[in-house]
């Protein structure tokens, strides 16, 4: 990583995409099902995304998938693979991460996950 941005910075910006994404969801979840939103609010922040009944409302998915992408970034962090790329390990930059703490993958992995999304959904 580049030594502009310190492991600091990065933290706080990862803790800080993953408080905003988590905030953003609970309010959608609040307009549409208010009951359910105060079930998930009693709950690790972390278990949320697997949270069964969730999968019956497809107009969250999107939402889903974001919390998915921090909890994966707050896990490798903890666990001391952050900023490596999911696929081949190779290290992603600060800037990278700077600009999306959540980012899985170096940009060729990313675009061949892309290209094998993109064929999976031809099927």
């Amino acid at each position: 990583m580049s030594s502009n941005i310190t492991e600091c910075e990065l933290e706080q910006r990862l803790l800080a995409v993953a408080e905003e994404r988590r905030h953003h969801f609970l309010q959608t979840l609040q307009q549409l099902d208010a009951a359910l939103a105060a079930t998930l609010q009693a709950m690790p922040a972390d278990e949320w995304a697997d949270y069964p009944p969730l999968a019956a409302l497809p107009q969250l998915q999107p939402q889903l998938n974001a919390l998915k992408q921090v909890d994966a970034a707050l896990c490798q962090w903890q666990i001391g693979l952050y900023g490596l790329c999911s696929d081949c390990e190779a290290e992603l930059t600060s800037e990278q991460l700077l600009q999306d703490p959540c980012r899985q993958r170096c940009d060729p992995c990313e675009q061949k996950y892309g290209k094998a999304q993109h064929v999976s959904w031809q099927l």
